[in-house]
């Protein structure tokens, strides 16, 4: 290849893993070289080798797909893709082609969830097996504790003594003894062997597969956010009794520069369990690991929060947790699908995709986790096939009982324009018509009762706070509110209000909708239903900037008291 040619792309790749670029990771980096590194390959085996950039042909770009072993063909054109968008004038001919391809992964990425009880039964698993990882180390530095306060008798107890000789020898040495002609010593096999012996100290990266798997069950986080959580933390609560909570700085780089850091709750609504191994919470399980990879972190020279053992190539301890880990993981533990096999008729394998935990944790929280609620709804959950027709009737069912909730609360009084208009005349009567006093009536028009949609005669005697205090509800609950009343004035701000919230469902998962807005739009749609259409156009036309950020406050709460 000449030098023309790497330069080049030495220089894209630079752009794609640089301060601007969207690769911001070792292993990303290492996905586009391996990209590019195939692609020189491919060109370097040709008879007419490209020596300049300008010499490159889509011809070039089919050549290299059809080279590629299939499984790997769509990751290698995303990669190529990404390089070439931060490289300099790319051929109009090859750029073209490259564009053209398709890569695949919109089937692939419509990952289906798993069922709630599938997602159960790996939690139990994950659960599992990190207990019984908790339990085996803390036994184990308890014996080597014991040991060394000669709280063991050698003659009457020879194998716990013995194994806490071994242990204190790993711990202060990092290896177990040896004979002076560097062979291993008898009572390490005796005790189970190199590899036995140092996980009763330190966790294994099998470990670690399920405290990764636990902790993005828990909290519905990506796997490359729940691996590089550093062990530094805030404690807001500063352990003095309230809900425990460790602020963690985590990174998700696929998020961009600006968006890239981001601070992660993780909360413990559960207690002080003691020394029970609890579990129940991602704080929890943070604080264990804090703990049990502790020595390993120390060993190992690193801030993450994630760092194991391991006996291959010698006895390394490293940080973070290598990528087939979890497939490992997930194989060993042998669980059981809810789909049955054609064929055999028995359940099917349960294999853990770290994805789809993701896309079930969202699916069953309906909460959006590192993205916006549009992310949720169009990336996430439109690709989630796994149980749709269960979740749109969650849906239906939700939205209908919205709807006939609010359509049961009577809904906020209206004053129209013909009433306006005869109250100039006769104020007491239409205060009469309408159920309020004469003042309270000429207060209303005036606009001195106004609060969002309509005006509020008495705000320290409603429904929704103590006699005689003031009332501190949501400016949506005066659709339904006794003490409230809605003027033509009012109509820029509950059609727009109106309008916003039907444009809220396009940004929103369907069940967090139904369950935030359904009622609210239903009560809307009815007071809108007593006046004529034109008034209702008339009122359109008139929002402005200022009505449109009331209603933007209103639907973001800012304008609620907490």
């Amino acid at each position: 290849m000449s030098d023309a040619m790497r330069g080049w792309l030495a220089e894209a790749l630079e752009g794609a893993t640089g301060p601007s670029g969207g690769y911001r990771t070792v292993a990303s980096a290492r996905t586009l070289w391996r990209a590019i590194r195939s692609f020189t390959a491919y060109l370097s085996m040709l008879e007419a080798i490209p020596t300049v950039p300008g010499h490159l042909r889509g011809v070039h770009w089919d050549g290299f797909l059809l080279a590629q072993p299939r499984p790997s063909r769509a990751g290698l054109i995303c990669a190529m893709r990404a390089v070439m968008r931060c490289a300099r004038d790319v051929p109009e001919d090859f750029a073209i082609r490259m564009q053209r391809n398709s890569t695949g992964r919109e089937h692939s990425r419509k990952l289906p969830s798993y069922t709630p009880a599938e997602f159960a039964r790996i939690t139990g698993a994950a659960k599992a097996d990190v207990r019984a990882c908790v339990r085996r180390i803390r036994a184990g530095r308890t014996l080597m504790a014991a040991w060394r306060a000669g709280q063991i008798e050698r003659g009457a107890d020879r194998r716990r003594w013995e194994q806490g000789w071994l242990l204190d020898h790993i711990d202060r040495h990092d290896e177990v003894p040896h004979y002076t002609n560097g062979t291993t010593h008898n009572k390490s096999t005796q005790h189970g062997g190199t590899a036995v012996l140092f996980a009763q100290l330190y966790p294994t990266h099998r470990d670690l597969a399920a405290a990764a798997t636990l902790l993005i069950c828990l909290t519905g986080h990506n796997l490359s956010t729940v691996v590089s959580l550093p062990v530094s933390h805030h404690r807001p609560d500063g352990d003095a009794g309230s809900t425990r909570t460790a602020i963690v700085e985590a990174v998700k780089p696929r998020r961009g520069r600006t968006l890239a850091s981001m601070s992660v709750a993780l909360s413990d609504t559960r207690g002080d369990r003691g020394e029970q191994v609890d579990l129940s919470s991602a704080f929890a399980v943070y604080r264990l690991l804090e703990q049990m990879c502790g020595p390993v972190r120390e060993r190992a020279g690193t801030d993450q929060l994630f760092a194991y053992f391991t006996p291959k190539r010698g006895m390394q301890f490293l940080p973070g947790l290598r990528g087939q880990a979890i497939g490992e993981w997930s194989r060993s533990i042998e669980l059981r699908s809810d789909r049955v096999d054609p064929v055999t008729g028995e359940p099917g394998p349960l294999l853990v995709d770290t994805r789809r935990l993701r896309t079930t944790w969202l699916q069953l929280h309906q909460t959006p986790v590192a993205h916006t609620e549009t992310t949720l709804a169009n990336d996430y959950l439109a690709r989630d096939r796994g149980n749709l027709a269960e979740y749109q009737q969650v849906v239906a069912t939700t939205l209908a009982e919205q709807v006939d909730a609010a359509r049961r609360e009577p809904l906020m009084g209206t004053v129209n324009a013909e009433q306006i208009t005869r109250a100039r005349t006769e104020p007491d009567t239409v205060a009469a018509e309408i159920g309020v006093t004469t003042p309270e009536l000429n207060q209303l028009i005036d606009g001195a009762l106004d609060t969002v949609l309509g005006g509020c005669l008495d705000n320290t005697h409603g429904p929704h706070a103590p006699a005689g205090q003031a009332c501190t509800a949501s400016f949506l609950l005066c659709l339904s509110c006794p003490c409230a009343r809605a003027t033509p004035a009012h109509l820029p701000v509950i059609v727009a209000t109106h309008d916003r919230l039907r444009e809220h469902a396009a940004a929103m998962t369907p069940l967090r909708w139904a369950q935030r807005f359904a009622g609210p739009l239903a009560q809307l749609s009815e007071i809108m239903h007593r006046f004529p259409a034109a008034v209702l156009d008339d009122a359109r036309a008139r929002i402005d900037a200022g009505h449109q950020e009331l209603v933007e406050q209103l639907l973001s709460r800012a304008l609620d008291r907490r």
